[in-house]
């Protein structure tokens, strides 16, 4: 029980590609891993071949095969084993004496964003990724746009895509000096990102948004409203 205390401690990692659960086992004790944003390090595999297992041991099911010079995220370590996402997004285990030159590194977004917003931005990502399309690139000026636009929502209760104090979103990014070729706008109101996204996704208007080729930058925002929980904003651009 003890070394499953130091599993439970140590690989409740994030990792920046959206919000799910991946289960790793050790013996007959089982535990997840939670999947957010957090900092990571890069590791390069030194084995011709390494497998990555399902869990953390050799008695667990290979998922994966490293090869040497690969390239892979570090979450944690738990005894010989790193945690770790691949390049394709593989999540798994593998044994840490065939990774060297770990680095440190921080998810440039970690910054920038609310905890609550980051989840909101890698799920919107996850559902491009489902789709075989490049993630958002987040930007700095639309991100403090979309925060206008949601503490305007709250602060005077109404919910468009018209703002009595800004105006359109096209207006705001206009005023900004934020040069772009396409804009659109997602707003949403809900008690939390997972309930937003879902509801996005089942309206073909915002969707298209959210699936579209056309547009590349994004800034987001979520505010908490005491009339409807929380509001998400999302403006879309290309560039």
């Amino acid at each position: 029980m003890k070394k499953l205390g130091i599993i439970l401690a140590c690989i409740l990692v994030i990792i920046g590609f959206g919000i799910s659960c991946v289960s790793f086992s050790l013996g007959n004790e089982q535990t997840e891993i939670s999947e957010e944003t957090a900092p990571f390090e890069i590791g390069t595999v030194t084995a011709e071949s390494l497998k990555i297992r399902s869990g953390l041991g050799t008695e667990n099911t290979q998922i994966g095969l490293l090869s040497k010079g690969d390239t892979i995220h570090i979450y944690g370590k738990v005894d010989k084993w790193y945690i770790i996402k691949t390049e394709n997004n593989l999540v798994g285990a593998v044994f840490a004496d065939y990774v060297e030159n770990v680095q440190h590194t921080e998810n440039p977004n970690q910054t920038l964003l609310s905890q609550e917003e980051q989840i909101f931005l890698n799920l919107i990502n996850n559902k491009r990724i489902e789709n075989n399309l490049p993630e958002f690139e987040l930007d700095e000026s639309l991100l403090n746009i979309a925060r206008l636009k949601a503490n305007d929502i709250v602060e005077n209760k109404y919910f468009a895509h018209n703002s009595p104090t800004y105006g359109s979103i096209f207006e705001m990014i206009r005023s900004n000096q934020i040069s772009y070729n396409k804009a659109s706008e997602n707003i949403a109101r809900n008690l939390n990102a997972e309930s937003a996204i879902e509801t996005l996704m089942n309206s073909e208007s915002h969707k298209s948004n959210i699936l579209s080729q056309d547009f590349n930058y994004t800034g987001i925002a979520v505010a908490n409203s005491p009339q409807y929980g929380k509001i998400f904003v999302e403006i879309f651009i290309s560039k």
